[in-house]
Parts: C-alpha cells; structure tokens; sequence
C-alpha cells in the first residue's frame, strides 16, 4: 500500500524499504519508517511535542476520552456489517496511535479482520505510537502528502488533525469511509476560559468536502470526571492552550477542578466521484 514520497512510485517492503528508483528508506529499530523527506518537513522538529504526546498518551491510558472511542468503533461497526475480508484501515495524523489502536482492536473484536497503519508528521509520536501498538504499522509523513498509493484503503480516520481531502479521497477505495473528529463548540471551555480572557468556541467543522457524501453528523458531549492530579496534569499538558496558563492557575487547577465538559463532532463520509 505504500509509495516512495520522492517518485511516488511503489515501495517494497523489507528489511529497507525501497522502490524501483533505488530510493531507501531504513527501518527504524522500532519498526517505524520515516517517508517524510526533509524538504518537506517545514521545520527541524514539526508536530507535537515529546510532552505533549506522553501527556496525551497518559491521559488517554486513562480513558478520559473513552465514550469518544467508543463512539467512533460503534459507528464504524454499523458502517462496515456488510464488509467482507480484511478491511484496511489508515489513520492520517495518528499522534501517538491510541485512536487507531482502539477502532482496530473493537473491529477485530466484532469478527472483522484489519489491517492497519497510521502516519504523523512527528517523528515523535510515530515513535510513541510504533512502541505501544505493535499490531500496526506506523511511519513519519505529512498529512497532506501521504505516502500511500491510490484506492486502496477502506477507511481513513482524522482526529483532529489538519489534512487535505483530495488526498483522502486519492488513497481511499471507491465508496470508502472517512471517519472525522472535531472539537464541539463547548469542548474544555471552562479550562480556555480560565486560560483566554475572551475565550472563543470552536467552529462547527463543515458539512460539505468536495468528492465525499456525508452519512452521519453526530455531536458527542460528556463529562470527564478525574480520578487524580496526574490524569488533571495530562489534560492540561496535552491541550493547546497550556502554556497560556500561570503557576498559580496551573496549581488552581490541579487542586480544583474535578469535572470538565468534552464536547465533539463525530463525522461519517463515503467517497464518491473524483475530485
């Protein structure tokens, strides 16, 4: 399923990986590859931070955000009862792999066989997610320059992470599944509002993308109740706004708070014509 980012040809896969051109790219001890050329990397270190990624890692270990995963198995589940052999299954924008790990495993419990994989821009979190997830391949790419040849995934999933939608709709088969996550308008709006003095919701994510038809547009709304400092300390690390906040309302925080609303928008899109 994989092509070479540099002639877009077909890689081999081996102990190098390589195309018909003699690019090769290593296998890291970890089982990961990097297919992210550095021309195109944009920064010396893009992505998410090692601590923001252990932070994500820790608090999702936790289930803070489990009715989310829930949520996205069970639709996927519903979506797919006809489907018959092995289902390929992509997450564009992994972070450290607990959302491709989570559908993989409640598809696999539901009799469906699944191959997957799954591609950050972080070297980081590839790093994170290929230690973890040993069920699941895992290389350093762009979101918006997949290393994936055409037509050959059956769903793709994107949790809030920015990509490009001609490229979905390239790497996913004819009447594939993509399956997006956003923030809800009311999510963590009580840590931005101790964070911004003029806190702003979240945009309601559209509900058009040229070459997909929309089969669900659900929102998702919970409490997340902590259980301890450490899952409060995860939460606040793992969002973009932390550093926003002061020692003093950082401690605040960890000493007070107890619930705090999550609040998404589980999106379900088939692909259809060509873009």
């Amino acid at each position: 399923m994989w092509r070479c980012p540099l002639c877009q040809s077909s890689l081999t896969t081996d102990t190098v990986w390589y195309c018909e051109n003699n690019h090769r790219f290593d296998v890291s001890r970890r089982g990961y590859v990097n297919l992210l050329p550095v021309h195109k990397k944009g920064s010396k270190q893009p992505g998410d931070s090692k601590e923001m990624l252990s932070a994500r890692q820790t608090f999702h270990q936790t289930g803070g955000y489990q009715p989310l995963m829930d949520k996205m198995a069970t639709l996927l589940i519903s979506a797919l009862k006809t489907k018959t052999g092995e289902l390929s299954l992509y997450d564009a924008g992994c972070g450290e792999g607990s959302y491709l790990n989570e559908v993989q495993c409640a598809l696999q419990n539901h009799g469906v066989s699944v191959s997957a994989a799954g591609s950050d821009i972080a070297k980081s979190a590839v790093d994170f997610a290929a230690r973890q997830y040993k069920q699941a391949q895992f290389v350093v790419a762009s979101s918006f320059d997949l290393p994936v040849e055409d037509n050959v995934v059956d769903v793709v999933l994107q949790v809030f992470a920015p990509g490009d939608d001609r490229e979905l709709h390239r790497v996913l088969k004819p009447g594939g599944l993509l399956l997006h996550v956003a923030p809800g308008p009311e999510h963590l709006y009580a840590l931005k509002s101790v964070a911004y003095q003029t806190p702003r919701k979240h945009e309601q994510p559209v509900d058009r993308r040229v070459g997909f038809v929309l089969q669900s547009h659900e929102p998702l709304s919970f409490d997340v109740n902590f259980s301890s400092a450490e899952q409060i300390s995860a939460l606040l690390m793992m969002t973009p706004f932390t550093w926003r906040l002061s020692e003093e309302k950082r401690e605040s925080l960890l000493r007070d708070l107890k619930q705090i609303e999550a609040d998404f928008v589980v999106s379900l899109w088939t692909k259809s014509e060509a873009v």
